[in-house]
């Protein structure tokens, strides 16, 4: 038993081969799951951003506030506003249920957290939180 058979180094080497070719392509598969995974986190971690940022911030919501009560429909209705240091009440009342619609509908499709909302025939109570 001197002599190695050159068929058990060649049957070896292509074992070696046939293995390391499966291991590289099953990493490769988890590389790219993982690659993709990040991708999605990476931008779930963008819109968090961006709604953390307008969600905490005061300006933007009194803006917000501010743009919709301007408006012509809004501008002779009574509204009442008090600010706090954790939320803004708004009550709004009216006789004219379209208004009403109206102004929930305005304030429902902008980016605002709203902790409390009464509905009324004549008047809408709501709460707006700034944290």
């Amino acid at each position: 038993m001197n002599r190695l058979n050159p068929l058990y180094v060649i049957a070896l080497s292509f074992t070696i081969v046939f293995v390391s070719f499966f291991l590289l392509n099953t990493e490769s598969k988890n590389y790219d799951l993982k690659t993709k995974e990040f991708n999605i986190i990476a931008v779930k971690a963008k819109e968090y951003k961006q709604f953390k940022a307008s969600w905490n911030n005061k300006s933007f919501v009194n803006k917000t506030l501010n743009q919709i009560l301007r408006s012509s429909t809004f501008k002779n209705q009574k509204v009442l506003r008090v600010n706090g240091k954790n939320s803004i009440k708004l009550k709004m009342i009216s006789s004219n249920q379209k208004i009403l619609n109206s102004f929930l509908n305005k304030l429902l499709n902008k980016k605002l957290i709203i902790k409390k909302l009464e509905l009324n025939k004549s008047y809408i109570d709501l709460e707006i939180g700034l944290k």
